[in-house]
Formats: structure tokens, sequence, C-alpha cells
């Protein structure tokens, strides 16, 4: 696991948010895309003047032959505010700085230096390890950022039921800012974000408030994204919702944000991706978008993709997202360990996008369901584990590994299917109707609540969270992923007010074994 670094780093970074250094950075530094020879730094700056990167190795010592690199400030049209938006106290386009840095050590860590006017940042990172070595990543989803939700806690369904609920003892803000300061603790290599990051794609005060919370992990660990459709919604009334160029406004700014992997596919760079790191890959996909619109096929009847003017990509057989897909799972299940994949909308899931698709009574507009026929080509190629959003609850499913496939011949590996969407937001119960006969662990159901004589919850209950897991080699030279569900429980005085919160664990760790080496050759090209 990589080096505790990041207190020291988020001290810096909320200096730079002082009002004295306002003037200069708009988002201090933050690190996206490392290879093993290489990182991406961007940062926001308020002036359109260039600023300057200097890099050191972690111990202090000088790079030999690195030269400081200069940033070009490039003004961010993407980042405008909706003129339906509330205004915050400034309004100028800030200017974007992304500076790739190459020609680095493989599993070095670094440490940054950047100059912008009169402010400095300092941060840190690591470039991959050219051999495997143990790697820890955290995954969550649906944090849904928006400045309306301070002081408006979610809505608590009642243990044991579908119907009825509390107010949770905090508002999503904190939900979200405590569940960030856990994942800062556990050092984690990467995080990855199943989808919905910001409540409205569309609206500039639900990004900002998303880096305000996020910015300080993200100024030492890499974050990678998949699109949710909150990226795709532009905002309620006449910021657009999911009308094609008003979502193509979101999602531009989700891409300014974020240096993604490449994938060779044109229009779609960015929304779908690999990430292989060191024993694992790790492929996010946008799965938005079925085909026809508004079919049995489609699992958001709002939003048009390709072929039908708009721009969301198409995961339906044969289209190009599909394709890639399958080559990528191929090449996975021969060079990696473990392969893992990432979206947003749950397939399998207990809550009320596990209704079939459609506008009438029992279906859902915005379901996952469509997405189950994606699951015979994930256990065809041995993926271990869906990770995916969208529901807003903590939910782990199991899908058999021998099922018929029409040809006759078998499915051999067990899938996992986990919904992770307890990132900041929603904190749902099951949907009254809903079966998800692969269900294996559902906090609302799972996680009873236990109280003491004076009805003071000391455990149990559905919280905020993420997915930790922990890859390490075993001594015959396989390899190990452990997957623990982390809560954060609020610890509450006689009086019910939260006085913290403590790192807990549902009771429903997975340990996976890497399978055996091939004993077929890969597929020629």
């Amino acid at each position: 696991m990589k080096a505790d670094r990041a207190g020291n780093w988020l001290l810096v970074f909320l200096l730079c948010l002082a009002p004295s250094a306002q003037a200069q950075f708009r988002l201090p530094p933050y690190v996206q895309n490392p290879t093993s020879s290489g990182v991406t730094l961007i940062w926001l700056s308020e002036e359109e003047v260039p600023g300057e990167v200097l890099l050191k190795h972690d111990d202090g010592s000088p790079l030999i032959a690195f030269t400081t690199i200069r940033s070009r400030p490039l003004r961010t049209d993407s980042l405008t505010y909706h003129p339906s938006e509330p205004m915050p106290g400034r309004m100028s386009l800030p200017f974007h700085h992304e500076v790739r840095i190459g020609g680095l050590e493989p599993g070095r860590d670094y440490r940054f230096v950047v100059r912008q006017g009169r402010a400095t940042m300092e941060g840190a990172f690591a470039t991959l390890p050219e051999v495997p070595r143990p790697l820890r990543f955290i995954v969550f989803g649906d944090s849904e950022t928006e400045p309306e939700s301070v002081g408006k806690p979610a809505r608590w369904p009642q243990p044991g039921r579908t119907r009825g609920s509390r107010v949770y003892p905090v508002d999503q803000e904190r939900g979200y800012r405590e569940n960030l300061a856990v994942i800062r603790e556990r050092k984690p290599d990467f995080v990855a974000i199943a989808g919905d990051l910001v409540e409205s794609g569309g609206e500039q005060r639900d990004w900002d408030e998303f880096w305000r919370l996020t910015g300080p992990l993200a100024s030492s660990t890499p974050i990678f994204p998949a699109p949710g459709n909150h990226e795709y919604y532009a905002g309620p009334g006449e910021k657009g919702r999911y009308t094609e160029l008003a979502s193509e406004r979101g999602f531009a700014k989700y891409r300014t944000y974020f240096d993604l992997p490449a994938n060779g596919m044109g229009p779609h760079h960015e929304r779908y991706y690999r990430v292989d790191w060191g024993p694992v890959t790790l492929l996010v996909l946008d799965l938005g978008n079925g085909v026809p619109h508004r079919s049995e096929r489609d699992g958001n009847w709002y939003l048009k993709g390709e072929g039908e003017g708009g721009f969301a990509p198409s995961w339906a057989p044969g289209s190009r997202q599909y394709r890639w897909l399958e080559a990528a799972l191929a090449d996975a299940r021969f060079g990696s360990a473990f392969t893992f994949v990432m979206f947003h909308y749950c397939p399998y899931s207990s809550g009320p996008h596990g209704q079939p698709p459609g506008a009438g009574e029992g279906q859902d507009m915005l379901s996952g369901v469509p997405l189950r026929a994606l699951t015979p080509l994930f256990q065809r190629y041995g993926v271990d584990a869906l990770l995916t959003g969208h529901d807003e609850m903590y939910e782990h499913s199991v899908l058999p590994g021998s099922e018929e496939l029409p040809d006759g011949s078998t499915l051999a590996h067990e899938l996992h299917v986990y919904d992770v969407g307890i990132g900041g937001d929603g904190l749902r119960g099951p949907f009254p109707g809903v079966d998800n006969p692969h269900r294996r662990f559902l906090a609302h159901t799972d996680a009873p609540e236990v109280r003491d004589d004076d009805g003071r919850l000391i455990d149990g209950g559905k919280h905020y969270g993420h997915l930790e897991v922990n890859v390490v080699p075993l001594q015959d030279g396989s390899w190990q992923a452990r997957l623990d569900p982390v809560y954060l429980f609020p610890v509450t005085d006689t009086a019910g007010r939260v006085v913290r919160f403590e790192r807990r664990l549902y009771d429903d760790a997975l340990v996976l074994s890497s399978r055996k080496p091939a004993t077929e050759e890969p597929p020629e090209e």
C-alpha cells in the first residue's frame, strides 16, 4: 500500500483554499491516470498564467535531468454556470491546467510541487510497479454531491420494513465527508467510483461541491470514475434534464475534470476504459444507453444514444463498446489474476431500479434489468465481480456458474454482483414487490439494528460506506483478493448527538482465489 502521506497533503490542500490563495488556485492539483512511467496532474487557476511543476523523489532527493514543467492554461468554457443556477461569489471561468509527466521510474514514490502565481501546492503519487505486488483499492458509488444536501439528512427506511422511514442522524454532506476521511486513512492505491458522482452533471455548483470534498483525497490518490445517469443529467427544468445537447453539456464537465486511459474508440474516449494494476484488471463501462430507445433493452428511457441523435455509447452486441469489452475480457482472462468490471446500473437489485424498464406500473424508467443480457459474456470470460451502484444501498448478489447456454455449454465461473451505492446519498431499503433471487446480503435486512435499553443505536443498520478490496500474493504463486464491505457507524451520546464515526464491517466478507494458469493458449489476434 502507498505511503502515509494523505494527512500532510490535506493540510496543504486546505491552506490552498484560504482566501489569500484563491486568487491563484480555483482547484488545487490532483493526480490522474498513473502508469509505470508517468502521471497526469490537473488543476484549475483563477488567472490565465502558466503554472510550474517541480518533481522530487519521495525521500526529497532531486531527480537527475528533470527540469521544471510549465503548464498551458486553457479557458474552461465547459465549466460555466447555467444562467438558472444560484450563482456563487465568483463568476469568472477558471483556466484548466493538465500536465502529463513521463520518463519516471516504475514502482517509485514521488512528490510534486505546483507553483501557480504566488500560491504553492504540494502533493504525491506513485508510479505503477512492473512486477505485481499487493494492492488495495476502494469502490463506492452515488456520492451525488449538491449544495442543497447540506443540512438535509436522507430519509432512512425502517428496519424490517419496505415502507416507512426516519431521518438519518447526519446530512449527506457529512456522510460523504466522513466516508472520504476513512478512505484516506486506509491509504488505497486507487479509488473507483461507480457513477453518480454529482447530483446534476450540468450544474457547476454540484461539481464544485464534489471537488471541495474529494479534492484532498485526489491530491495523492488517483480516482477512476464510471459515468452514471446523473453525469448525463443536466439538471431540472430549464437546465435541460436528459435532452441530448444538455446531457452533453453535463458530460463535458465530467470529461474536463478527468484524464482517463485511452480506449482507441474516438468519440467514446473516456466513456469506457481499462485499468491494469498489478494482478488486477478493472474494466470501466458506460452502460446507460440501451437501443432501441425506450425498448425492453433500454435502461435509461430519458437518454437518447448512439445512432438516434444522441451521444451516449450503445452496449448492445455488435456495438463498438461491446466489441471493445469482449476483446478486453478475452485478454484479461489470460493476463490478470482477477477481473473486475465497474459500471453504474446494477443488473440484480432489490431496489426500485430492479424493476423491468418501462413507464407503467411495476416498471422503472432507469432500470438496471436490461444489463442482465451481458451476464453470459461476463461469466464466459471469468469476471470475478461487477462493481455497481444506482440503487443507493449495499447489496451483494451471486450468480452460480453452472447455467447452461443455448449451445449446450455451461458457465463455470461464479459471478459476484455488488451495489455499493452508499458513497454519500440515499441509504435506501428494498422496493416493494421487487424480488432479487440472487441476493446473498442486503444491509437493510441482514444487518439488523441493535439498540440499548434507552433506544440508542449501538450497532447494525445501513449506513454510508464503501467496498475495500485487498489483493495479496500467496506462497504457491497464486493471488488472493478479499472484499470487505465497510460502513461508517455514527456513534451518539445519550442525547442522540453524533460524536464520532467508527469504521465497521458488514458480515459479508468475500475471499477470491486467482484462477490457475490457463491450460490453453490465448486466442490469436
